[in-house]
């Protein structure tokens, strides 16, 4: 027997919640509460704030500074995402409530079309996870391995990143390696932590398709009863175009209720991974730190790949529209085409995903970073080198 759409979804989101619950927000369980993950996560992002900041302060080295700086962005998304998390568990579990609804409503329809195109979700859902976690593990495992090896086979000791504990001596070899190997830990679980945040937001981006899928779906097989003469029953035509209009509404819903939870995170990353990207540029100009060309290989995805989903979702839109404006208006009655231009209107009104409140998330917002990115970085070339 051949694996149902809504089973082969929650192995997907299964995957993802052993990631969550390793760092204690598991907030696809409807009785989430916080525990002693989420104590020991929270614990571990402020006492990594704090031995990076009394070790900046003690060594007083503007360009280990700056490095450490650059990480906080990190920190900064981290915050951001574990709080959301946390005081927004219930609306996250909601929404996932609902996609799972749709999978094990639709999967059961006579129509193979429903079933096939909910599996063709899952794998679209399933590359774009593996894709993300390839790129940060690149990312992470690469700021960890080459200041290692680096330290090994060379005759100079690189930390991967920027803080001391107290109590060890990094001055002798002991007390490096043993720094070494926690930092090491450090960021392979801040690794996990972003990628597991990022997950959920994937998840939860990725699902416009399967409404536009369903709808189409639905569009095809309302237009083949209307089309075709002497079969055409007004109380039918009225059940098939409420049941077509309720399902965009539910899209609709899911848009808003997106936005409202997503948009501080999406915001904070776009706007802190462009400026951590400025800096990393800077810092790699002005100073040896091995680690930062990794790091870049993170911030890269990690700026586009939100605009990359909002571009996703924005051709959602329009295919829906589109699709709205192929039903076959002219073969319906005055009060069935009043419905079909109200819903035409709100799809052309449906609420886009912005940044900070004002630009778009897509591709274009994200080329926009980009180019002030290459402005600032060409002042800086320039001051460098006057200097």
């Amino acid at each position: 027997m051949s694996t149902r759409p809504s089973e082969n979804f929650s192995r997907i989101i299964r995957v993802v919640r052993n990631v969550a619950v390793c760092l204690g927000v598991d907030t696809y369980d409807p009785n989430y509460r916080v525990n002693k993950n989420t104590a020991m996560t929270l614990s571990a992002i402020i006492i990594y704030s704090g031995f990076t900041i009394t070790t900046v302060i003690r060594l007083k080295n503007l360009k280990f500074a700056l490095q450490a700086l650059v990480l906080a962005g990190f920190v900064i998304q981290s915050l951001n995402k574990f709080y959301v998390g946390v005081r927004h568990s219930q609306k996250i579990y909601q929404i996932y409530h609902s996609v799972i609804e749709i999978y094990k409503e639709f999967e059961k329809y006579p129509d193979p079309r429903y079933a096939s195109d909910l599996h063709q979700n899952c794998r679209r859902l399933r590359t774009a996870l593996i894709v993300a976690s390839i790129m940060y593990a690149v990312g992470v495992v690469g700021m960890i391995l080459l200041p290692i090896f680096v330290s090994l086979f060379t005759d100079k000791f690189i930390l991967i990143l920027h803080f001391h504990i107290p109590g060890i001596d990094v001055t002798t070899e002991t007390g490096a390696w043993i720094t070494q190997a926690v930092h090491a830990v450090s960021m392979a679980i801040a690794g996990l932590g972003l990628l597991a945040g990022d997950s959920t937001i994937i998840v939860f981006l990725m699902q416009p398709f399967i409404f536009v899928d369903i709808l189409r779906i639905k569009i095809c097989v309302f237009n083949q009863f209307v089309d075709i003469a002497g079969i055409q029953s007004d109380l039918e035509i009225q059940r098939m175009l409420v049941d077509i209009m309720k399902f965009h509404q539910e899209y609709l819903r899911f848009i808003f209720r997106c936005n409202d939870l997503l948009s501080s995170i999406v915001s904070t990353q776009v706007f802190s991974a462009g400026v951590c990207i400025i800096m990393t540029i800077f810092v790699l100009m002005t100073s040896d730190w091995l680690g930062g060309y990794c790091f870049a290989i993170v911030l890269i995805p990690n700026l586009y790949i939100y605009c990359i989903l909002g571009t996703f979702v924005e051709n959602c839109n329009s295919t829906i529209m589109y699709e709205v404006y192929n039903i076959s208006f002219y073969n319906l009655k005055a009060r069935h085409q009043r419905q079909v231009l109200f819903m035409l209107s709100k799809a052309q009104r449906t609420e886009m995903m912005q940044v900070l409140g004002v630009m778009p998330l897509d591709v274009s917002t994200a080329l926009q970073v980009t180019k002030s990115i290459y402005s600032v970085t060409m002042v800086m070339i320039n001051f460098l080198i006057i200097k």
